[in-house]
């Protein structure tokens, strides 16, 4: 089952797994602004332009939402010198895409209706948890989300730890907003397991190491 931002109260008070995910907007707006570009640049035969103004569009409007969080990398072998340092992640476009965009850029349109009922059957996870109180759990995240939202407002977000979970949920949604998630686009899938011996701690565990959610691995 799947709950948008708005539905999140509806979710029930039943233990479980649940996971979130986002989708980027894509306006009829910024897709006709960016269209009216690139046939301007391949008017005067500038394919070079009109490459860079698809690579921009996708970056700004859908990959950088998703871009991994810098890995810190070491180096060392016997009797070698030693490195480490922060690996940022370079999101990588296919020049084959970027061509077929400039070549026929209503292609966009396309993209943006696929985009639009991609989550979750064809989405990775932000996000995967359990709970014993999936309405309880997801809500809080919520909370925080919109806490955070309201400091980052004033540039003054303030992180305080407690226990495990709360530290977890604590950085999940310091992350979404960091990013600039927009919240109408975030949706919450779950799935109840009752009586089964409190199982979704298994569960949840099996599919973190299988999806490796974005913004939050156990």
């Amino acid at each position: 089952m799947l709950y948008w931002w708005t539905q999140i109260a509806a979710i029930p008070q039943k233990p479980g797994v649940y996971a979130w995910y986002y989708l980027p907007e894509l306006t009829e707006f910024d897709l006709r602004d960016t269209v009216a570009k690139i046939q301007s640049f391949t008017d005067v035969n500038d394919k070079e332009s009109a490459s860079e103004v698809v690579k921009d569009f996708l970056y700004t409007f859908v990959f950088q939402y998703f871009r991994e969080e810098p890995y810190q990398a070491v180096l060392r072998g016997s009797l070698k010198p030693k490195y480490e340092g922060s690996i940022e992640h370079i999101p990588e476009l296919s020049e084959d895409l970027v061509t077929r965009i400039v070549e026929d850029p209503n292609r966009i349109f396309t993209i943006k209706q696929v985009l639009e009922k991609s989550v979750p059957n064809f989405s990775s996870p932000l996000y995967i948890g359990m709970s014993e109180n999936l309405n309880s759990r997801v809500g809080r995240h919520k909370k925080l989300i919109e806490k955070y939202y309201s400091q980052a407002a004033i540039q003054n977000i303030q992180y305080q730890s407690l226990n495990e979970t709360e530290d977890r949920d604590q950085s999940f949604a310091m992350r979404v907003v960091s990013r600039k998630i927009q919240t109408t686009r975030l949706a919450v899938a779950i799935n109840v397991l009752e009586d089964v011996g409190k199982r979704y701690v298994d569960i949840e565990n099996i599919l973190n190491r299988i999806h490796y959610p974005l913004l939050g691995r156990n």
